[in-house]
């Protein structure tokens, strides 16, 4: 009887440890920023950004620009991103101005437990 109880114990030891729960992060909050450089010095933007798995081709859209950065949760891995719109910045000399632009990245790593940020170059399109 001592035999099947102390069986009767392990077995029940180890069926409570294998039952933990297993709570893998597999999201990070994605925080894009827009880089204009030591000259520029970004007041608004009204973008939208693409933002393409590369592994799952799972594309995610957002406008949600504050000032130069963009955040978002994301599934961990790598990107690519398409930031496409119009920006209003004031320049070195102090001179507001309003373009057209572009900020293109075939490869970002977003895979930081919990988050992660990438810095993208600003293309001006006109």
């Amino acid at each position: 009887m001592k035999k099947i109880l102390t069986i009767m114990m392990i077995v029940m030891a180890v069926a409570l440890s294998a039952c933990h729960q297993d709570n893998d992060d597999y999201m990070t909050q994605a925080t894009i920023y827009l880089d204009g450089g030591d000259t520029l010095t970004i007041k608004r933007v009204q973008a939208m950004a693409q933002i393409t798995n590369l592994n799952t081709r799972h594309v995610v859209t957002t406008a949600d620009f504050d000032g130069p950065k963009v955040q978002i949760e994301l599934l961990r891995g790598a990107y690519q991103v398409n930031i496409e719109g119009i920006l209003s910045y004031t320049d070195a000399n102090g001179v507001q101005s309003l373009r057209s632009f572009r900020a293109i990245s075939d490869y970002v790593e977003l895979a930081g437990a919990g988050a992660c940020e990438a810095k993208l170059n600003i293309i001006f399109l006109d």
